[in-house]
């Protein structure tokens, strides 16, 4: 998936704030998007009025021709996301597993029922080190046949 898109993604679930959008805007200016929109983004400070940095994203976006992601789409995809940064390893704390997962409304499956069984860190921390281990393999082959499954 470009560049463009996984922003447009990580925008729609809330992974990127409206003051960190000039960073992604100057990003994807980098990556070879461009457009006047994405350029003035990429010039603001992160200080501006979130309504007006969303406006300029939405902008850029229709000027690059991108719709902006539907919120189950955008969602189905973050989470196909975190599976695949778990499975790499590129995530190694099933709290931020939980604090993704948990973030996404619409999110569904054996993947999101299993982490979802974690509930907190809280309540893990009353697990036995054996059924926290037992709990983060079952999210990990989840998470694995969530990935494989996307192919």
């Amino acid at each position: 998936m470009d560049s463009l898109r996984v922003v447009a993604n990580r925008q729609a679930v809330g992974w990127i704030w409206p003051e960190q959008l000039p960073m992604a805007a100057a990003d994807l200016l980098v990556d070879g998007h461009d457009s006047p929109a994405l350029r003035e983004l990429a010039g603001c400070g992160g200080r501006e009025q979130c309504a007006e940095l969303e406006r300029l994203w939405r902008r850029a976006l229709d000027e690059l021709g991108v719709a902006e992601p539907e919120q189950e789409d955008a969602e189905r995809w973050a989470l196909r996301d975190v599976a695949a940064r778990l499975v790499s390893g590129e995530i190694r704390s099933m709290g931020e597993v939980m604090a993704a997962v948990g973030g996404l409304e619409s999110a569904e499956g054996e993947f999101v029922r299993i982490v979802g069984e974690g509930c907190c860190d809280g309540c893990v921390e009353y697990w036995t080190a054996e059924q926290v281990r037992a709990w983060e393999a079952e999210a990990r082959a989840a998470a694995a046949a969530l990935v494989a499954e996307g192919r």
